[in-house]
């Protein structure tokens, strides 16, 4: 699954659309028809990838920044080191490495910030950045926590400004494919929903042994508004690597686990399938531990999947283990089932078409395409979603000129994240719950407000 996170980054089509757009819509400091100059905030192997991306596009990145000096300055060489061979792209040496945000998002010269630090610093990082009129691209899940997610949509609002969250499943041509057969009727009224990935995030335990950490890394403003742990070269890995997992991202004090990793794509197009992109679930239902899961002390004694999200339709969204496919929406009439380079559609007791290997036969854009020539028809094909051109960088830059709102937007992708939390705290608590979507707190006495937000709150000034 790794590979292919990495992949789908490096296969996203590099072209982008040139616009001319009036002055009113830019700040005063920018030109309309100078190029977009971009900042990166966090590179790690995400932000590696994603500036290989940026670089290609209509922007010129002018910004490295990370707590960890080797990791910037690795930045910066990248930069650099393409502009050398891309004359027509930017010029080296005109970018700049920076150990602390606040410094890349003080220059005015910057229009677009890409922001991919882990998950606890990413609202904080976004909404400074809105307010200084920088438009961002923050990868995924949105925000660290649900009143994050809320803070995050009114900073948006507020300074309007453009935002796309790093969904990019929506940018691909199955997973739009398979909520758009499902918004138009082809599996008739939609019945339940599973969404297959892992499991909770994880208590934090220090090392048992002190860990020399290495000159250059800042570890205090590594853990930002979270508490200031005992420095693990596992949580905070030093340098250009290629480490995997993230241990940051299974941490209580720093992530959501499996439901904000993977959760975060699968929960977004189950919303994007069943039109709820602007809403969400009314209950959580509880998952009860088995035996092994309550004696796993590392994991919390919590259970690992079977959480259920209710709507107010009546669907009923399944939490269950990492699977072949990653959505699957059942319907009256049939199954669609899709992942990344996956697909599969059945009818009644018809196998429409189905891709996941070669040994499948065929082709992914085959089998997608037979399934919508028999199921998007002139007569049914009446609901068409968001199509993204160039991919999902792509997208977040012809957006920013444009000024309309990008395929996994502010509300997009702080309703993805609201429902990874969802989860995440139904199983970290031991709680089930009902839901107000329309507020997102708690209903009916339910729950306790207390886990909308950081357990005791946020460390010095980085509160949200």
């Amino acid at each position: 699954m790794i590979a292919s996170r990495r992949n789908f980054l490096k296969g996203a089509s590099l072209a982008s659309v040139p616009f001319i757009l009036p002055s009113k819509i830019w700040a005063a400091e920018t030109k309309p028809n100078d190029k977009l100059s971009m900042a990166f905030i966090g590179m790690g192997i995400q932000a590696r990838g994603l500036l290989n991306n940026f670089l290609h596009q209509d922007v010129t990145v002018v910004a490295i920044c990370d707590v960890d000096k080797t990791r910037r300055e690795d930045g910066v060489k990248r930069v650099d080191g393409f502009y050398k061979g891309h004359a027509d792209k930017g010029t080296p040496g005109n970018c700049k490495s920076y150990s602390d945000f606040r410094e890349v998002i003080a220059r005015k010269d910057i229009d677009m910030v890409c922001v991919a630090t882990p998950d606890h610093w990413h609202a904080y990082i976004s909404i400074a950045a809105m307010k200084s009129g920088k438009d961002v691209y923050c990868e995924k899940p949105l925000t660290y926590t649900i009143n994050e997610a809320t803070a995050v949509m009114d900073a948006a609002k507020k300074y309007n400004r453009i935002l796309q969250t790093g969904a990019m499943q929506r940018s691909a041509f199955e997973f739009r494919s398979a909520a758009e057969i499902v918004r138009n009727g082809g599996i008739g009224k939609i019945t339940h929903v599973d969404c297959n990935f892992g499991g909770p995030s994880r208590p934090h335990f220090d090392p048992k042994e002190d860990i020399v950490m290495e000159p250059g890394l800042d570890f205090n403003m590594w853990c930002g508004g979270a508490p200031l742990v005992k420095y693990n070269d596992k949580l905070a890995p030093r340098g250009v690597h290629t480490f995997y997992p993230m241990v940051w991202r299974m941490d209580d004090l720093f992530g959501s686990g499996y439901c904000g990793d993977w959760g975060a794509h699968h929960l977004d197009i189950a919303q994007w399938g069943l039109g709820m992109d602007d809403s969400g679930p009314v209950k959580v239902t509880k998952a009860v531990p088995s035996a092994k899961e309550k004696a796993n002390a590392a994991y919390g004694g919590r259970a690992q999947s079977g959480a259920v999200l209710e709507f107010g339709n009546g669907v009923k969204l399944t939490h269950k283990p990492f699977s072949t496919f990653g959505t699957v929406f059942y319907g009256t009439e049939g199954t669609v089932s899709v992942n990344r380079g996956k697909f599969e559609m059945k009818h009644g007791d018809e196998l429409i078409s189905r891709f996941t290997k070669k040994e499948d036969g065929g082709s992914l854009a085959g089998a997608v395409t037979k399934a919508r020539k028999a199921f998007l028809t002139d007569s049914t094909y009446k609901t068409k979603l968001y199509k993204t051109k160039g991919g999902h960088p792509a997208d977040f830059v012809t957006c920013v000129k444009s000024r309309k709102k990008a395929c996994s937007n502010e509300v997009v992708g702080a309703r993805a994240a609201v429902l990874c939390h969802l989860c995440n705290i139904s199983y970290v608590r031991d709680s089930g719950f009902d839901w107000n979507p329309a507020k997102n707190i708690f209903a009916n006495g339910t729950g306790n407000k207390n886990w909308l937000t950081r357990e005791g709150g946020y460390r010095g000034k980085w509160s949200v």
